[in-house]
């Protein structure tokens, strides 16, 4: 039984990389491409103590209309104030968005957490099977 519920476990982790996955596909394939200009950069924090990772606020233009939105990405390096960047916004909410460049790693990352998932179901299954 034991070996049954892991294999479900690695099942549910593998729909829900594929949940990710598939968003990250429908931004690639569907998304909205604008160029944001970083207008402003802080460190983040996490409770009352810098993490190390910096948020970026950007404004970037959609059909017309103007955005300011802070990136979610944190990263440890902070971009140049006044720079520019290729991002991807959700057609249907273009406040949601993400970097170009680090679409195509993250839908590598998620591809290699799906196929990790469905060997640790097999492997599980196999064994409650056997």
């Amino acid at each position: 039984m034991y070996n049954l519920i892991l294999a479900c476990v690695g099942i549910a982790l593998a729909i829900a990389g594929g949940i990710y996955l598939l968003r990250l596909t429908y931004l690639k394939k569907f998304g909205v491409v604008a160029k944001a200009e970083v207008m402003e950069i802080r460190e983040g924090t996490r409770k009352s103590k810098p993490s190390g990772a910096y948020i970026h606020k950007l404004r970037y233009t959609v059909e017309g209309r103007t955005y300011e939105q802070e990136d979610s990405a944190g990263y440890s390096k902070p971009l140049k104030q006044g720079s520019t960047e290729i991002i991807l916004c959700d057609p249907k909410n273009p406040k949601k968005f993400k970097y170009e460049a680090d679409l195509k790693s993250h839908m590598t990352i998620a591809a290699v957490f799906i196929g990790m998932a469905l060997v640790f179901a097999g492997r599980f299954l196999y064994t409650y099977m056997k």
